[in-house]
């Protein structure tokens, strides 16, 4: 999809080309930032994964029937009743999820173990990593509008494709986090549970093909304008390299 924005330029001068081309790279910055909008939303709420557990499951510890548990990449939620067949004694609770416990919680909560946690800090660092990313490369884009140098222009391009590489990493941490609970921690996962993944989760990769689209546009767009094919001056200027001089 992303390649058909170039069709439209086969039958252009070179003056509708650069503004074109300077539209283009204007629209995707704007899709790219309000992915960064989103991209927020999705790491700061807690759908990313639901399940729900038909008939409840009985907590021995709580004296509680858990009814469903939804999470994030930062907390996890659990809706339990008092009473499992009464509305009315439903309660929600959320916790942080703790990812420097002692040796001590490790061996004796049976909700987490060592490799759960390196996948669960893996998605969390990527996540900031992410975020970090999305804000310098729109102070690049911006730049790259408004003065086009080709060198620029691929700098950014390589930016928008590191951040959604980031972005793949963060998502697949969550995945194998989810998976790995529902094989081999039952007391985090309960395998009569019917789970789903969350608006957060689709969020997240929605982001990722706006950040693909826009490395794509931003690198082939990176073209360097030679003497013959400048629309002015300045367009020849800003690719011509700088020399420094005493």
């Amino acid at each position: 999809m992303c390649f058909k924005f170039f069709d439209c330029c086969d039958g252009m001068n070179k003056a509708e080309r650069a503004a074109f081309e300077r539209k283009l790279l204007f629209g995707f910055t704007a899709l790219t930032i309000l992915g960064y909008l989103l991209e927020i939303i999705a790491v700061s709420t807690d759908s990313w994964l639901l399940f729900y557990i038909e008939g409840g499951l009985y907590q021995n510890a709580t004296n509680t029937t858990l009814i469903r548990v939804y999470s994030g990449l930062w907390r996890i939620c659990k809706v339990s009743r008092r009473v499992a067949n009464d509305p009315s004694t439903q309660e929600e609770r959320c916790d942080f999820h703790n990812f420097f416990p002692s040796k001590k919680e490790i061996i004796y909560d049976k909700t987490m173990d060592k490799q759960i946690l390196d996948y669960m800090r893996t998605g969390c660092a990527f996540s900031i990593i992410t975020i970090l990313l999305m804000f310098l490369v729109h102070l690049f884009a911006v730049y790259t509008i408004r003065r086009p140098r080709y060198t620029i222009k691929r700098l950014t391009a390589l930016i928008y494709l590191m951040t959604a590489a980031c972005i793949v990493v963060m998502n697949e941490g969550f995945i194998r986090t989810t998976e790995y609970a529902h094989e081999h921690l039952p007391e985090r996962f309960p395998t009569s549970a019917n789970h789903e993944y969350g608006y957060s989760f689709a969020l997240s990769w929605i982001v990722f093909v706006f950040y693909v689209c826009a490395g794509l546009v931003f690198l082939f767009t990176s073209h360097k304008r030679k003497a013959k094919m400048a629309d002015s001056e300045d367009d020849l200027a800003v690719d011509e390299p700088v020399q420094l001089r005493r």
